[in-house]
């Protein structure tokens, strides 16, 4: 089994760097019924959908045939920041944006750890210095396909996702990590801390640690979060991880015990910090 490359045609960032992707690659076009463009090498199969990335499930009859999923897409915020990002898709609250309220996705941490790393080098080289390369946390689907996936964005305005030199960088970094075997890294997944995660993206670009699901404090919510941290705990590729890492001041005495509870029940080490 391949992996599967996917973006939404209607996606600047995604649509844009797919296009470097398939030179890189040197793929072929091929057909499948449904998906609106399609392009496969010996590598990875690259396909285009008319949805929204965040609605893939949809097409989980196609996507449930690939051992991995990398998702090229934009990033939109508010804040205009911008940056080239990596996360895993799930919604950690009630409320879904795409997907499945309460549904985090499978994580592949090790995978997300290579993309940060090769995000950060290429980007570097092709001097987008204006740009933070960032991990963030766990938001929005597609929450039920059955193979692991990995978000890579552009942030966080059109301007960026014109970028020919960001979409070009999140392309070299797709096609690097898919010409080796993920390295070995220290897989955890991690409760507690800001949309953008500088401190665990440091320690992803400046060591051996990969995050896998990463529920940020403000989807913490005390009567869901024992459902949210056994699926942060279970719900990655290829095993559960061993470690939670705990930012303290995100949790209150009860939301602690109840991670605390579920953690020993699983066997996993907590760390706080």
């Amino acid at each position: 089994m391949r992996p599967l490359i996917a973006y939404s045609t209607g996606d600047l960032a995604g649509l844009g760097a797919s296009r470097y992707l398939v030179d890189l690659l040197r793929a072929r076009r091929c057909s499948v019924g449904g998906v609106a463009e399609c392009f496969e090498s010996d590598l990875a199969v690259v396909a285009g959908f008319n949805v929204d990335v965040v609605d893939l499930d949809l097409y989980s009859w196609f996507l449930d045939g690939f051992n991995s999923i990398i998702v090229l897409s934009r990033h939109r915020a508010e804040s205009g920041r911008k940056t080239l990002s990596v996360h895993h898709p799930g919604n950690p609250t009630r409320e879904a944006h795409g997907g499945e309220p309460l549904k985090l996705a499978i994580a592949y941490p090790a995978l997300a750890w290579e993309l940060l790393r090769a995000y950060a080098r290429i980007s570097s080289e092709l001097g987008l210095e204006g740009y933070e390369v960032t991990l963030e946390a766990t938001h929005h689907g597609p929450t039920s396909l059955r193979a692991p996936v990995v978000f890579i964005e552009i942030g966080s305005t059109e301007v960026e996702w014109r970028d020919e030199k960001a979409r070009a960088a999140m392309a070299h970094a797709v096609a690097e990590s898919l010409s080796r075997k993920p390295g070995d890294c220290k897989a955890v997944s991690a409760i507690g801390g800001p949309h953008y995660p500088s401190r665990y993206t440091k320690a992803s670009l400046e060591g051996d640690m990969c995050f896998g699901h990463i529920i940020a404090r403000h989807s913490i919510r005390s009567e869901d979060i024992e459902v949210v941290v056994r699926q942060a705990i279970i719900r990655n590729h290829p095993t559960p991880v061993a470690t939670l890492v705990v930012e303290r001041k995100s949790l209150n005495r009860e939301q602690r015990d109840i991670i605390g509870r579920v953690a020993g029940e699983l066997g996993v080490v907590v760390n706080y910090i």
